[in-house]
């Protein structure tokens, strides 16, 4: 059997306003998120990949304004030997019955929208397992029936969800809706794609999160990612690759001022030395100490 290869992404959140952000730049923020699915295809273009897994929120709202629903599809299908599986996740979870259904009736061939938990063929021997989220706060884990759902042991076995695996309450007990950290080994996946989180984390060997391909905050510092994934072998460890996809570079930064100190130096120092790419990044500087 070939390896295979995908990308994996989430979070993108199109038809995001920015709303709190300075009008010249919330233009610039929106454009960059829906840029991000031309990021997405460069990075399967680069790693020759034909697949795209979105593991939640591709939009923002159930309620996203036509143009933007409308561009994305073009986007995805101006490329029309990549395919895109789509999950809704709790931004625009399957209870948008109308975005949903009016994204599939115009959606191309290569886009795929995932409203079932019905076992996938996505390429020969390659079976993907979906976890759509049927409304925002669906209370139980959705990735619960993979274990039980039977597919061929000599073919890759890819489980795709959206959620959180470290949902806690104020009682130290765990959410009925959180993902259990184990859940690629008991449902015996070769890979876990994940969204929710928009930071790049590794679960386990086999789970991730890709963070969002666009950053959307100062929680998370740099700039976005996406994660391609390759399979040699079902049972064998996934190979995975981080790839850059966003255009600004967010970051948190703590300024301390002292007596005697020249503040605007120490700002300075902070600032990316190179003044042109400094309209791409996006700093909080937190200023603390004392000066006259």
């Amino acid at each position: 059997m070939p390896p295979f290869r995908f990308i994996h992404s989430a979070d993108l959140h199109l038809g995001r306003r920015f709303g709190g952000y300075p009008e010249d730049l919330r233009g610039r923020l929106v454009e960059a998120r829906h840029n991000a699915i031309n990021h997405l295809v460069t990075a399967a273009q680069f790693h020759e990949a034909k697949h795209i897994l979105i593991a939640g929120d591709l939009f923002d709202s159930e309620t996203p304004t036509d143009p933007v629903w409308r561009q994305a599809l073009a986007v995805m299908g101006a490329n029309p030997a990549i395919h895109w599986w789509i999950i809704p996740g709790n931004h625009d979870s399957l209870a948008a019955e109308s975005l949903w259904s009016r994204f599939r009736e115009q959606a191309p061939a290569n886009v795929h929208l995932l409203d079932d938990v019905e076992p996938v063929e996505i390429a020969p021997n390659v079976f993907l397992l979906p976890a759509p989220l049927p409304r925002r706060y669906p209370g139980r884990d959705l990735t619960s029936h993979m274990p039980g759902y039977e597919t061929d042991p000599r073919a890759f076995r890819i489980g795709l969800a959206h959620g959180s695996i470290q949902n806690f309450s104020e009682e130290g007990a765990r959410a009925e809706d959180t993902i259990p950290p184990d859940r690629a080994a008991s449902a015996r996946f070769d890979y876990l794609a994940l969204g929710d989180w928009h930071g790049h984390v590794r679960v386990g060997d086999r789970t991730w999160y890709p963070g969002t391909p666009e950053r959307d905050a100062f929680t998370h510092d740099g700039r976005g990612t996406c994660i391609c994934v390759t399979l040699a072998a079902p049972g064998a460890p996934p190979m995975v690759e981080t790839f850059p996809t966003g255009l600004f570079a967010w970051h948190d930064e703590v300024l301390p001022i002292l007596p005697g100190q020249n503040a605007a130096d120490a700002l300075t120092a902070l600032l990316p030395p190179d003044r042109a790419e400094r309209r791409d990044h996006l700093m909080r500087i937190r200023a603390t100490g004392r000066a006259t």
